[in-house]
């Protein structure tokens, strides 16, 4: 490895790390703060294709530390249906905009969703209603998937609005996050973004995403998980405006 590559290194180990603790913390977010800080200094689009390992391992873990989540499955298939197809045309809309509109498509992805999630909106949306919004939340969330691999915030909201228990919501994002980036994965392939430089780039990321996550699990009860969110929050708003400003102006 040259040595001018050592500070690139460290800083994406670092970044990998601090979505693990994220993830960890929380149970969502990993892909947001990788591509808030490493777009900052690497082809998105290589680093969307380094978070696919770490996305299908650590949801992997998520959706099946319960057990196998049977009841989420029969509950959430045709959101899921929805969101792995939509998944493939998120990927194939990926390869036909060019790095500055990408860039500024990630930032506003990151903008909005962070600034919805910092009003903390409190929905309750009527089982009647579940039929028909579900499939919809899939179909969106799919879409952002393909382009971005940022899922977690339509889901979230979806999820929160069900009322479901904490363990419930745990294993039914990590289960549906699961069934979209395995197509996720396949897609990407298939349009020329993960090969093999940029699949064992992913396998690596793994190293510093599950110490992240080890560590976030273990500091999950000693701090004030509100406080921490809404920090994260702002910072993340900070990181997406600039992505933005890239995305317009370059540089």
């Amino acid at each position: 490895m040259s040595l001018a590559l050592l500070p690139l290194f460290g800083f994406a180990f670092l970044t990998f790390a601090l979505g693990g603790l994220i993830k960890g913390v929380v149970g969502v977010g990993m892909p947001l703060v990788v591509i808030s800080l490493l777009a900052l200094v690497l082809d998105p689009r290589l680093v969307l294709a380094m978070l696919v390992v770490p996305i299908i391992a650590t949801n992997l873990r998520q959706s099946f530390a319960a057990g196998l989540p049977r009841e989420e499955m029969q509950r959430f298939w045709p959101l899921i249906l929805l969101f792995i197809i939509a998944t493939w045309g998120g990927a194939y809309l990926l390869v036909q905009i060019s790095t500055g509109m990408l860039l500024g498509v990630l930032g506003c992805i990151v903008v909005v969703f962070c600034a919805l999630s910092l009003a903390n909106p409190s929905w309750h949306l009527p089982p009647r209603h579940e039929v028909w919004m579900g499939p919809s939340v899939g179909l969106f969330a799919g879409l952002l998937n393909g382009i971005s691999t940022i899922n977690g915030p339509p889901l979230v909201m979806y999820l929160m609005s069900l009322r479901l228990s904490k363990e419930a919501f745990v294993a039914s994002y990590g289960l549906i996050a699961l069934c979209g980036a395995i197509p996720l994965a396949i897609s990407y392939t298939a349009v020329g973004i993960l090969g093999w430089r940029e699949l064992w780039l992913s396998i690596l990321a793994l190293v510093p995403i599950f110490l992240g996550m080890w560590l976030g699990e273990r500091i999950r009860h000693r701090i004030d998980p509100i406080l921490f969110r809404k920090i994260l929050l702002v910072i993340l708003i900070l990181l997406g405006l600039n992505l933005i400003r890239r995305g317009m102006f370059g540089g």
